[in-house]
């Protein structure tokens, strides 16, 4: 079960992991309202060229054989979960991007799921879409560094307080519990 519960989260991450002063130029700020209107749009193609710079998402078709699972399934829950995310251009300047994002608060996901037995991967799927439908919403503001390369605007996507906020906390949720099941293991527990 653990296993699976690791491998879920595997999944749900892959598919998925941003104030300073200055002039404020309209490339940038044209360059940070691509992420905002990919959200807007519920556009996941363009989420990850922005984010992950992949035209889709590939599937693991190792994984996707242990679980039975198609590429639609897999990329069911992080999509799920942007469907829910806003995501607005707060200030630029000549450095940083701030950006104000409200998420569904997925901080506790897998917490409340530890109390659930036998529970199969469709059910933790559908689970976590649940979470993320009912959940109160979390506002987060992140400040991304740019560079400009030949007047083109260079903005790392990829951070890592940009993925957890965009996810709603869920790389924090899911590093406490790798840190826990690693902590038994070691302990020798199952």
């Amino acid at each position: 079960m653990k296993k699976r519960l690791f491998l879920c989260i595997l999944i749900c991450l892959t598919l998925v992991s941003f104030v300073g002063c200055g002039e404020e130029n309209e490339l940038v700020k044209d360059s940070a309202q691509k992420i905002v209107n990919a959200f807007t749009d519920k556009d996941m193609d363009a989420i990850n060229k922005i984010i992950f710079d992949v035209e889709e998402t590939k599937v693991d078709d190792e994984l996707s054989d242990i679980w039975g699972e198609s590429e639609e399934s897999q990329e069911g829950v992080i999509a799920h979960i942007f469907e829910l995310v806003t995501i607005k251009v707060k200030t630029t300047t000549d450095s940083l991007i701030t950006y104000e994002i409200v998420a569904p608060n997925m901080k506790n996901v897998f917490h409340d799921v530890e109390n659930r037995e036998n529970i199969t991967e469709q059910d933790l799927l559908n689970y976590i879409i649940d979470y993320a439908n009912n959940s109160e919403k979390i506002d987060t503001e992140i400040s991304l560094e740019y560079t400009l390369i030949d007047n083109e605007p260079v903005i790392n996507y990829k951070d890592e307080k940009f993925i957890n906020a965009i996810t709603g906390g869920l790389t924090d949720a899911y590093k406490t519990l790798y840190s826990e099941m690693m902590e038994k293991y070691e302990k020798g527990e199952s």
